[in-house]
């Protein structure tokens, strides 16, 4: 069965305590990031990191370190779009469970 050519998706997560896989294909896709919203749901103020874990290495890649996010407000942590190949995982760490929900925007592009 062939894989759709471009496929979007929108992906929503809730987050608990420690590190948190949002997204990660194994399939033979490149994906793109467009676009990724934390919302701090909770009365106090949050913080996250938010990393990228190339496939086959054991250390990630920082993107952004102890984020904070006030209170009902929301954070962008991208500042473009994200390229990921094959097996790599968008990773989202906080010490709070449930304080955060997170809505990420993709681009599914088969390779051929």
């Amino acid at each position: 069965m062939a894989l759709a050519l471009n496929k979007f998706r929108l992906l929503t997560k809730n987050l608990v305590s420690g590190s948190n896989t949002i997204y990660q294909e194994n399939i033979d896709v490149a994906t793109i990031i467009l676009s990724c919203q934390i919302t701090n749901i909770t009365s106090s103020i949050q913080s996250c990191d938010v990393a990228i874990q190339k496939s086959g290495s054991l250390s990630q890649i920082t993107l952004l370190r102890n984020a904070v996010i006030p209170v009902d407000e929301s954070l962008n942590p991208l500042a473009g779009k994200i390229v990921l190949e094959r097996n790599d995982a968008f990773v989202i760490k906080t010490s709070v469970s449930g304080s955060l929900d997170v809505i990420l925007s993709v681009l599914e592009n088969a390779i051929n």
